[in-house]
């Protein structure tokens, strides 16, 4: 695989879609071999794989926020996915994060008139106002573990797009305002992984089949797309109950006039026509990270001993050693 050519920006948005998905579905090869591949395109893929990593601990996991630990080096925030990966999901500050987002662009809908709503409201406020919120959190007394998730959140608050910062800053407002869930390990990875669910919104090939399958059964594009994340995207190896995020996607089902009970009635004939075209450039992605693969071997097995003894030396605290890796 040429990744020089003039098809570059098509292979970085493929490759960081899978990235994620792996994330989710606990396939932490895949995630290893994706690092290494994102890291041989460029340095401007490195300073994106840092801040990415921060995004997608809060967004997937966010009690891991404690342990966004770097060094200079690439395998340290490998390892920080890898640990994301191999965890059950829990998404609360991503579901509150966003509900706070779209209220902080007007939209009132989040709103449902209960007790909770507060808390929406006073992220949405953080959104608005962040330099604000970041004062208050850094001013309350919290346990060790919090004071460590607010200080990497707040390490990381410029980075991603506005929603993405949203839900970084749930994550901090929800570590001061109580417990931390304890971390707890996923059910083990078994299924081989559906190279096609990586080619979704966020790629060129998935835009153009979704438009195509979405004018073809005549539904609405946004339907389309949010039931192609929310069935397939989404889907994690296992997961910890999160009221917020839940909550969160029962908005967004209202918002695009669909009920949430229908909407496997949408996705189920729309999936067989969306595999069907995207078969090819499927085959293709599993065939460039394949023979990418087998011409860097030696270079993806380093780089699962580096980040393998990073998370040994992590979880035993010789946090003095890392620099020496």
């Amino acid at each position: 695989m040429a990744i020089t050519d003039k098809h570059h920006w098509d292979i970085d948005a493929r490759f960081r879609s899978l990235l994620q998905k792996a994330v989710r579905r606990g396939d932490v090869d895949l995630v290893f071999t994706t690092s290494a591949i994102l890291e041989s395109l460029s340095s401007k893929e490195k300073n994106w794989f840092r801040n990415q990593t921060a995004i997608v601990t809060f967004e997937e996991c966010w009690p891991l926020g404690t342990d966004l630990v770097f060094n200079r080096k690439f395998h340290s925030k490998v390892a920080a996915l890898v640990k994301v990966t191999r965890s059950k999901k829990a998404k609360d500050a991503t579901g509150l994060g966003f509900l706070a987002y779209a209220l902080s662009e007007g939209d009132r809908s989040v709103l449902t008139g209960s007790a909770e709503d507060r808390h929406i409201r006073i992220v949405s406020n953080a959104v608005r106002r962040p330099d604000e919120f970041w004062n208050w959190v850094d001013q309350i007394k919290t346990a060790a573990c919090a004071k460590i998730l607010v200080e990497n959140a707040h390490r990381f608050r410029q980075a991603g797009l506005a929603r993405d910062r949203a839900v970084i800053q749930a994550a901090a407002y929800l570590a001061v305002i109580g417990d931390i869930p304890p971390v707890e390990l996923a059910a083990q990875h078994t299924q081989a992984f559906p190279y096609w669910v990586a080619l979704d919104m966020h790629t060129p090939q998935g835009r153009r089949v979704l438009k195509d399958v979405a004018r073809d059964l005549h539904i609405p594009l946004k339907q389309l797309e949010w039931t192609l994340f929310y069935f397939e995207g989404a889907q994690t190896n296992d997961s910890a109950m999160s009221i917020w995020w839940e909550r969160s996607c029962n908005w967004y089902f209202q918002k695009i006039g669909l009920p949430m009970e229908e909407a496997h009635l949408i996705w189920e004939p729309a999936r067989v026509q969306v595999i069907e075209a995207l078969s090819e450039d499927s085959r293709q992605l599993h065939r460039d990270l394949y023979t990418w693969k087998l011409t860097n071997r030696e270079g993806v097995e380093g780089l699962k001993k580096q980040v393998e003894l990073f998370i040994s030396h992590f979880d035993s605290g010789q946090m003095d050693q890392l620099e020496l890796f």
